[in-house]
């Protein structure tokens, strides 16, 4: 029995790896890059990224291929806009939004790995460039003060909100932590030569795991997350498992059968309160 539960984790642990190969097929979400402006003075403008390659995903600099955006009912904009001669050679993928300081930049499509920001102003003419940036997570934020420019070029600040990640993923460990102690009691675990290898292997286990998670989540968006999850969880509690076995058996004399038992359902019990608390508090699961 022992043989085929342990055959059946390792079939799903691999059928589940192999999964991630479907978050980069077109229909799971794409990179994105956010800028929010400051500095405007209440005046129209047009914002657009200038792409160091010729083309990303259905947008290209080739003329008359514009793919939604709001050039497609202002020609003289997207004519002046495509007229722009970047020093540095970068290309204008015929795209463009028109934005504010209260509607920002959101290229959330194919957007240029190495871009430059491009700032068009119709009442004067103008145009703002900024220095060489490349994308740095899976979702980009930036905020720029169009009133400020070094060098001549406009400057583009980072906005990633890491402490509230840092919070967040703080929240997350403790919370499955305390969960799979409080699981513990029903088990008859709840005393000190059970609680401290449970408290140890779950502190190993869940900074990993919310680590990991995290990354992946920074680097490869929500899908990947998504995909990943399932595999990792299964060989927390495959990880988790084997722990408890030497680590209860001897301390406190439990079966092998009861601590796998309750490294499953720990496991279990803190996904489901995991996914119930996505629902309640996004910002933090």
């Amino acid at each position: 029995m022992k043989k085929r539960l342990t055959a059946l984790l390792i079939l799903l642990l691999v059928f589940a790896l192999a999964m991630p190969l479907a978050a980069f097929a077109d229909i799971g979400p794409k990179p994105s890059v956010r800028v929010t402006f400051t500095g405007a003075g209440g005046r129209e403008f047009y914002a657009t990224l200038l792409s160091q390659a010729s083309g990303t995903g259905p947008y290209s600099a080739e003329p008359g291929r514009s793919w939604g955006n709001d050039l497609e009912e202002n020609e003289p904009v997207r004519q002046a806009m495509a007229a722009y001669q970047d020093p540095d050679g970068f290309y204008f993928l015929q795209t463009a939004w028109q934005c504010s300081e209260t509607r920002p930049l959101a290229w959330t499509y194919y957007p240029p790995v190495t871009y430059k920001l491009l700032v068009y102003f119709p009442d004067t003419g103008e145009f703002l460039t900024s220095g060489v940036y490349s994308r740095y997570a899976f979702d980009n934020y930036y905020t720029v003060d169009l009133a400020d420019l070094a060098n001549g070029q406009l400057i583009l600040r980072k906005s990633y909100d890491y402490t509230w990640e840092l919070v967040s993923l703080l929240v997350r460990i403790l919370a499955t932590i305390a969960l799979e102690l409080a699981v513990a009691v029903p088990f008859g675990f709840a005393k000190k030569p059970f609680l401290r290898p449970i408290l140890t292997v779950n502190v190993v286990t869940q900074i990993l795991l919310n680590l990991g998670l995290n990354m992946i989540a920074y680097w490869m968006g929500g899908l990947a997350f998504m995909i990943f999850f399932w595999p990792l969880e299964v060989l927390v509690f495959i990880v988790e498992a084997v722990a408890y076995r030497p680590l209860l058996g001897r301390r406190g004399g439990a079966s092998a059968p009861l601590t796998t038992i309750y490294a499953f359902t720990a496991n279990v019990i803190s996904c489901v309160a995991g996914f119930w608390l996505a629902q309640v508090v996004p910002g933090i699961f």
